[in-house]
């Protein structure tokens, strides 16, 4: 094929491109709001926000996401979530919603593939032990912050600010009526960097939380769509709590008759408008089906982690914490063989990254245990500080 042929074959598929664009609703994000920190150079296909899907995908943190507890901890068993099936179920999810309300798919995609990268080590309960470790030295874990900062500043990535912004509002344990881009919504790189230091001193309110976008917005009510229900099979799976025992309070007990009635709700709410709408009805259901879920799994010890257990492990965390923090105060000699290495695949990014923060150990030790999977924690600790009385219920027990 000639030079001549090929470019005949690009400009078809860059005008394919804009007229699919045109065909998006009016509120719809647009390859012009693809703002990176770089003059990046995209070719005829690959461009805007698909780059930012495919970079994703790429990162170390995308691959740990299998070994990575969504809820139930220190259990073997393949038939429940992980961190990584949470995700997928997320990302496809809000893309069907957001293909019947004619919104930007590839930005979806990107953030909700994204959305959890800097989730510590089991679950939502690790990010509470990671957190009490920090707050000593007045440094406020939350995965939604470290995923963004992961995205913005350990890796350098150059992810675009709507796909960093998405990630950063995702706040999968609190349920609105209605999510709209407002007054406080990310719109430059010093606006998300003036929000990034707040949250890192615990000093960000929820009206700065709101995505600047629609395609952020859609993927913050998916993410609790997608676990609610599947959160409950899982529980059933482990004998943790019989489905029989939840109320119906119109969104449907099981993942399929929530993703179903609530995507429904969404798209009859929300198409052709500038906001992500619940009708009251819907709102009122997740609200309480979400209650449910706390009562029966989430603040039992219906986990898989006991209270005996939970105690140690957050003892074990803190551990861990206080050693690669006086690693890296005494020049980073083990984290630089066995975490700075393994960040990011261009050298020089990360290490910008190692020199930014010379002065802010106390961030990166947060860092280094958010990027750990459950086994390689359990791993680290008894390889480098002693034997952790902690062990995984097998298949037969």
């Amino acid at each position: 094929m000639d030079e001549r042929q090929k470019q005949e074959i690009r400009d078809k598929v860059m005008n394919s491109a804009k007229e699919a664009e045109e065909r998006l609703s009016p509120f719809a994000a647009r390859e012009a709001d693809c703002l990176r920190r770089s003059d990046y150079k995209y070719n005829f296909y690959r461009r805007g926000f698909v780059r930012d899907c495919e970079a994703v995908i790429n990162l170390a943190q995308y691959n740990r996401y299998g070994g990575k507890t969504q809820v139930f901890s220190l259990h073997a068993n393949n038939d429940i979530s992980t961190r990584a099936s949470h995700v997928g179920l997320v990302s496809r999810i809000a893309r069907t919603i957001g293909r019947a309300l004619n919104l930007n798919c590839d930005l979806i995609e990107a953030i909700a593939c994204a959305h959890d990268l800097g989730h510590a080590p089991f679950g939502h309960k690790g990010e509470v032990w990671l957190n009490a470790a920090t707050q000593k030295y007045g440094y406020t874990f939350a995965h939604h912050v470290q995923s963004a900062r992961y995205l913005d500043h350990i890796t350098r990535s150059d992810m675009s600010l709507p796909v960093i912004d998405g990630v950063l509002c995702h706040n999968g344990e609190c349920v609105l009526r209605e999510y709209k881009p407002n007054e406080c919504a990310t719109r430059t790189f010093d606006d998300l960097e003036k929000k990034l230091e707040n949250a890192y001193r615990g000093k960000i309110t929820q009206k700065e939380l709101m995505p600047a976008t629609l395609e952020g917005c859609l993927v913050r009510i998916c993410d609790v769509i997608a676990y609610l229900g599947k959160d409950r099979q899982d529980a059933a799976t482990l004998g943790v709590h019989g489905l029989n025992d939840y109320t119906d309070y119109g969104a449907g007990v099981l993942n399929h008759k929530i993703i179903r009635a609530a995507g429904e709700d969404i798209i009859f709410n929300s198409y052709g408008k500038a906001a992500i709408i619940l009708s009251e009805e819907m709102y009122a259901a997740l609200v309480k089906s979400m209650r449910e879920n706390y009562a029966y799994i989430y603040k039992t010890e219906n986990t898989g982690i006991t209270a005996a257990e939970s105690a140690k492990m957050e003892k074990a965390v803190a551990e861990v914490y206080e050693f690669a923090l006086d690693d890296l105060k005494k020049g980073g000699a083990l984290l630089g063989r066995i975490y700075f290495p393994y960040i990011y695949a261009n050298p020089k990014f990360v290490e910008e990254y190692r020199k930014a923060d010379e002065n802010a150990p106390e961030r990166v030790a947060a860092d280094f245990i958010a990027c750990m999977c459950d086994d390689y924690f359990l791993s680290f600790y008894n390889r480098y500080l002693g034997r952790l009385d902690i062990r995984k219920t097998d298949y037969f027990d």
